[in-house]
Formats: C-alpha cells, structure tokens, sequence
C-alpha cells in the first residue's frame, strides 16, 4: 500500500528558496554596468556672440561636431575686402579648411576677381579677402558672408573644466568701396564662446 505523500512546512519552504535562487534572488535582476566617464572632448560647441557690428557666427550647414565653421558677418553697406587675423587654442584646435577642396584658410563668396589668402602661424590665422583693382565694391546686408573659416578639434584633447578654448580675435581692417574717403578702416571683430567637451 503506498503511504500518501503529505506537503508540509518545510518541504514549502524549501521549494520556495529553490524557485528563488533559480530566479537569480528576489532582487530586480542584474544590470549593465555603467559605460566609463568620458575623458576625451569630441565635439567643439560654439555659442554665437550676442551682438556687434562685426561677428564671428556659427555656420550650421557645414559645421559637424568636431568641425566648427564660423562666418563673419558685417553691417550693410559696400565692401571691398576684409583682412583679420584670430588666435584659437592651439593645444586644442587647429585651424583648417572650410571646404577640402579650398585652396587657402579662409573662403568667401560675395567677391568677384579676388585674392584670397591665409597664413597659420601656431594657433594665429591671419586671412583675408579682397576685391582686385578697381572691381566694384560688393553691396552686402547684415546677413551676408563676408568671410568664412574653419577650426578642427584636435585628437586625444582631454577634458577640462572649465572646457573653455580660447578664441580672439586681433588686428583687422575692412576696405570700403572706392569711392570711399577712407578706404580701409580698422573693425572690431566679436567672437564667442568656445567649448571643447
């Protein structure tokens, strides 16, 4: 005769502890860990300036993370060339080629029969732009291109707080229309806020 099987007290428990343990413990489960701190900047971000009559601005259709064009943009009127020179981190950046198929480190459109030209000297670019002869001045608004360039951010650059590159800008000049008394005039250039993060 076969003895009934009876469940008791302890036999519950220790089934109970068995699904338990199967379950891997009466916790949430296990998570992934936390991916590493980011200790290497890969994107540069450029706050625009708030005002000025001459600005470094950002270009948002040909700039990328780690590529930072920015445009220099006038007051209306007519202009026949702008030199500048601007000084950036060099530990950090580098100033590059607005396009590579560019020829020089600063690029404009609004000039016809132009001489372009730029010159790196560790982290100074000096550029300008400049109508030949006696070509008639450019007539521009306060939203057009007189001039673009560019910055790369450099590999392996570490994070730093404050993240902040710097980004001047010094001498710089704009030539006015010939017809203009005073053909080339000394201009302020703003820049804004340069962040390696």
């Amino acid at each position: 005769m076969t003895r009934p099987f009876k469940i008791t007290l302890p036999l519950l428990s220790a089934l109970g502890l068995g699904v338990i343990l199967a379950c891997g413990g009466g916790g949430g489960g296990s998570s992934a860990p936390a991916p590493p701190a980011k200790t290497i900047a890969d994107t540069l971000t450029y706050t625009n300036p708030a005002s000025g009559a001459y600005m470094l601005v950002r270009n948002g259709s040909k700039s990328t993370p780690s590529h930072l064009v920015l445009d220099l943009l006038g007051p209306s009127g007519e202009v026949s060339g702008v030199g500048f020179y601007l000084t950036a981190d060099e530990t950090k950046v580098t100033w590059t080629l607005v396009d590579p198929e560019d020829p020089e480190r600063v690029k404009s459109g609004i000039f016809s029969n132009t001489i372009v030209k730029s010159l790196v000297s560790g982290g100074t670019l000096q550029a300008g732009v400049y109508q030949k002869g006696t070509t008639p001045a450019a007539s521009v608004l306060a939203s057009t291109v007189l001039a673009s360039v560019a910055l790369d951010l450099k590999s392996k650059v570490p994070l730093l707080n404050p993240p902040n590159v710097t980004l001047t800008s010094g001498k710089a000049i704009i030539l006015n229309a010939p017809a203009n008394a005073i053909a080339t005039t000394p201009i302020s250039i703003t820049t804004g806020t340069l962040i390696a993060n």
